[in-house]
C-alpha cells in the first residue's frame, strides 16, 4: 500500500479469492461468485454483476446456436468454477467433462483436441482470447456462443467497517451501467489483432451500413418513441440506438410503418409475466424496459380496483400503443376504445364515452396539466409484470448477436444529463487505507471498476441532483396529493439532512438524503383520492390499498438511475423498528438507515400538520409521541439524537410554514 492513500490492488484466482474471504484477509472484495461469502464479516451490495456463460472453441469448430447441446461433446472447465455446477445442473450431470487446475491448462486441452469446448464466463473469455503472451496458440481459438442460462452472478463487498466505501463503489457501479453501451467499442479495440469473432462482426457491419427499426405508424409510444413539439424524433429508443449507431459506425433509421416485415428490428416485443407476445418471427433480447400501465377515471366515478373485473369497463387507449397490445393479449379487444392521442382518450373518459383511460403516468399527467383537465384522477397501476424486448428477424442472427451484446440496463436518461453522469467521480479521502482483492475478471465489468479505483486518490464525486423526468413526476404527484405541499417537501429534506449530519454520516449520503427524502410518498399518486382524503379511519381494505403506495413509488422510480438511497427511502420508510411495518416487515438494522431517518422526519411533520382525519399537534406533543415510540416504531439511536436537537426541528417547521 502506498503512503499517499492509493489502493493496494491484488489479482488472485477465484479459488484463492474464496479462501481469502473465508479467512477475512481482504478489506474490499470484487468478484465473489454467486453468493455473499462470509456474511458475518463482510457487507455486500445487493445488486450483483451478471455475466453470461460463453463457449470457447477452435476456429474450425462449427458455429454454435441456441439449439446446440453439450451432450456427446468433450467439455472442459476450470476446477472450482461455479459455471461448472450450473452446466451440470442444466444437463443433469450427463455431459462428458474434465476439470483443469488453471485456464492455461483448459485452453491447452482445446488446442490439442483433448476437449471440444471450454465453458467460461464472458469476462474471463475476453481476457484470455486477447492475451497472446500468456496463452500460446490462443489465436487459433474463437468465442463461439453466449449462454444466458449459464449466467454467473458476482458480488462486491467489504468488511463491515468499510460499509461507507462499499456504498460509494455502488455509486461508481451506477456510472459504469451508464457507460456499458460503450463496452462493445472497448471489446473491438481490446487487441490490435482482432480475434475471429470480431472480424465476423466487422465484416457484417461493412456490408450492412444501415439498420432499420420498425415503429408503428401514428405512434403513441411515450416514453419509448414520440415526436417533441418541434417534430423531432425523441424518446428512449432514439437515445439508445443513437449510442449504438456511434459505436458501430452504421446508420440506424426508424421506419414508421404499418408493416414490420421490411424492418430488421422490432423494439416492441411485449413480455407479460414472462410470456412473449407476437415474437414467433424474432430472436428476442433480454428485456430493456419495465413498463407500467396506469389507469385513470373521473373523480365522480369513485374508486375502482386496477386489477379486478376490468373486463366490465370500457378502456380508452391510444392507437398502436403498448396499452392497446396489452389489453388485446388479455382478451379484452371488445372493451378497448382506441383514440389518436392521449388528450382524445382522456376527453372521452371525461365525456363518459369510456370508463377508464390507460397510459403512461408521466405523459398522462403532463397532458392533464397542460390542458388544465382537473376532473380526472389516477387509480393506480396494473400488477402484471410488463417488459419490452428487442426482436431481430430470425434470418439476421449476427445482427441479433450484436444488438444483444449491448447492455440494456443503462436505462432512459435525459440526453442533456448523459455527459454529467459519465463524468461522475467518486470521493475517497486519504483516510482510506484499504487493500482491495480482485478476482481475475476483466474488460467489461470489473476491469472498468478496477481501472477507476486505481486512479482514486482524493478525487471528488460530482453527484447529479435529480433527473428532469423525476422532478416532473414529483410535481405531477403533488398535483394529486395537495396535502404534501412544497413546504412539506422542503421540511422533510431539511429534517432528514439534520438527522444524517448528527448521525455523522458521510457527505455523499447527507447530500443524497437531502435531495431524495421528499420522494418518500411519491407512490401515493397511484392511490385513490377517496382513500387519501377520507375524513376518518380507513377500513381494513382501504388501508391495504393505501399500503401499496410504497411499492408503486418504488416501481415508478427504480428505472430512473437515482440510486439505492432514493429507492430505499421510497420502498421502506414505513418499516418499523419492531418489525410491525410494511411492505416487508423488516426490523431493526435490517431497515436501511436512510429509510429509518425519513420515517422519523415524516412522522414529526405529519404530527405537526392538520389533516382531514386529525388536528395539528404542537411541538411538545409531537416530541412526546416520538419519544414514546422509541424502540417500537423508531430506531432508538435516532430518537436519542432527535430529543437532543428537537428545537432545531421546531425551527425548521416554523420557518417553512
Amino acid at each position: 500500500m502506498e503512503e499517499d492513500g492509493d489502493f493496494e490492488t491484488v489479482e488472485v484466482s477465484k479459488k484463492e479469492l474464496r479462501r481469502a474471504i473465508d479467512e477475512g484477509i481482504p478489506d474490499i472484495v470484487l468478484g465473489v461468485e454467486d453468493f455473499k461469502r462470509n456474511p458475518g464479516e463482510y457487507y455486500y451490495l445487493d445488486k450483483p454483476l451478471e455475466l453470461d456463460g460463453v463457449m470457447i472453441t477452435r476456429k474450425d469448430f462449427p458455429n454454435i446456436d441456441s439449439d446446440f447441446t453439450l451432450l456427446n461433446r468433450k467439455v472442459v472447465f476450470v476446477e472450482g468454477d461455479k459455471i461448472l455446477s450450473k452446466t451440470l445442473n442444466k444437463y443433469r450431470g450427463e455431459i462428458d467433462y474434465a476439470s483443469k487446475a488453471t485456464a492455461e491448462e483448459a485452453i491447452a486441452s482445446i488446442l490439442t483436441g483433448e476437449a471440444d469446448i471450454y465453458v467460461e464466463d464472458l469476462q474471463d473469455a475476453l481476457k484470455y482470447l486477447g492475451d497472446r503472451k500468456t496463452f500460446k496458440g490462443i489465436e487459433k481459438l474463437k468465442l463461439n456462443y453466449l449462454s444466458e442460462p449459464l449466467k454467473t452472478k458476482y458480488y462486491i463487498g467489504g468488511k463491515k467497517e468499510y460499509k461507507d466505501i462499499v456504498d460509494k463503489i455502488a455509486l461508481l457501479m451506477e456510472e459504469m451501467e451508464v457507460g456499458e453501451p460503450f463496452f462493445f467499442k472497448e471489446l473491438i479495440e481490446y487487441t490490435e489483432d482482432k480475434i475471429d469473432f470480431h472480424r465476423d462482426i466487422e465484416n457484417y457491419l461493412q456490408s450492412n451500413k444501415e439498420i432499420k427499426i420498425f415503429i408503428p405508424r401514428e405512434p403513441n409510444l411515450y416514453p419509448m418513441y414520440y415526436r417533441d413539439p418541434s417534430g423531432r424524433k425523441s424518446g428512449f429508443l432514439v437515445d439508445y440506438f443513437s449510442e449504438i449507431s456511434k459505436v458501430l459506425g452504421v446508420n440506424i433509421t426508424f421506419q414508421e410503418s404499418n408493416s414490420y416485415q421490411r424492418s430488421h428490428i422490432n423494439p416492441f416485443i411485449l413480455s407479460i409475466n414472462d410470456v412473449e407476445v407476437e415474437s414467433e418471427n424474432y430472436l428476442t433480447t433480454d428485456p430493456y424496459y419495465n413498463y407500467s400501465i396506469f389507469l385513470f377515471n373521473r373523480i365522480e366515478d369513485g374508486y375502482i380496483s386496477c386489477n379486478k373485473e376490468l373486463e366490465n369497463y370500457r378502456i380508452a387507449v391510444t392507437k398502436n400503443s403498448i396499452e392497446e397490445k396489452y389489453f388485446s393479449y388479455k382478451g379484452m379487444e371488445d372493451r378497448i376504445v382506441s383514440f389518436p392521442s392521449y388528450l382524445d382518450g382522456i376527453e372521452a373518459v371525461y365525456r363518459g364515452e369510456a370508463d377508464l383511460f390507460a397510459g403512461n403516468i408521466k405523459h398522462t399527467n403532463d397532458t392533464l396539466r397542460v390542458n388544465k383537465v382537473s376532473d380526472i384522477k389516477v387509480m393506480g397501476d396494473i400488477d402484471d409484470r410488463i417488459r419490452l424486448k428487442i426482436g431481430v428477424l430470425r434470418d439476421r442472427e449476427l445482427l441479433y448477436f450484436i444488438i444483444n451484446s449491448f447492455d440494456k440496463s443503462f436505462s432512459y436518461l435525459i440526453p442533456e444529463k448523459t455527459r454529467e453522469i459519465l463524468e461522475k467521480r467518486i470521493e475517497i479521502t486519504r483516510d482510506y487505507k484499504v487493500s482491495i482483492l480482485i478476482a481475475l475478471l476483466s474488460i467489461a465489468g470489473f476491469y472498468g471498476l478496477w481501472r477507476h479505483l486505481r486512479k482514486l486518490n482524493n478525487i471528488h464525486i460530482k453527484l447529479k441532483k435529480i433527473t428532469f423526468g423525476l422532478v416532473e413526476t414529483l410535481e405531477s404527484a403533488n398535483t394529486y396529493n395537495d396535502e404534501d405541499t412544497g413546504d412539506h417537501v422542503k421540511r422533510i429534506n431539511s429534517y432528514s439532512t439534520l438527522l444524517a449530519e448528527n448521525l455523522k454520516m458521510g457527505k455523499a449520503f447527507i447530500d443524497e438524503i437531502g435531495t431524495y427524502a421528499s420522494l418518500h410518498d411519491i407512490g401515493k399518486i397511484g392511490i385513490s383520492d377517496l382513500i387519501l382524503k377520507k375524513p376518518g379511519v380507513l377500513t381494513h381494505e382501504e388501508f391495504e390499498e393505501m399500503k401499496k403506495h410504497s411499492e408503486i413509488g418504488y416501481r415508478m422510480i427504480r428505472n430512473l438511475g437515482v440510486g439505492s438511497i432514493a429507492t430505499n427511502i421510497i420502498r421502506y420508510h414505513h418499516e418499523k423498528w419492531d418489525g410491525s411495518g410494511y411492505p416487508e416487515k423488516l426490523s431493526g438494522e435490517d431497515i436501511p438507515i436512510e429509510a429509518r431517518i425519513v420515517a422519523l422526519a415524516d412522522v414529526y411533520d405529519a404530527l405537526r400538520q392538520e389533516r382531514v382525519y386529525k388536528e395539528a399537534f404542537d411541538h411538545e406533543k409531537a416530541v412526546d409521541i416520538i419519544s414514546s415510540l422509541s424502540g417500537k416504531h423508531f430506531d432508538p439511536r435516532l430518537v436519542e439524537i432527535f430529543l437532543r436537537i428537537h428545537l432545531e426541528f421546531k425551527a425548521i417547521f416554523e420557518k417553512n410554514l
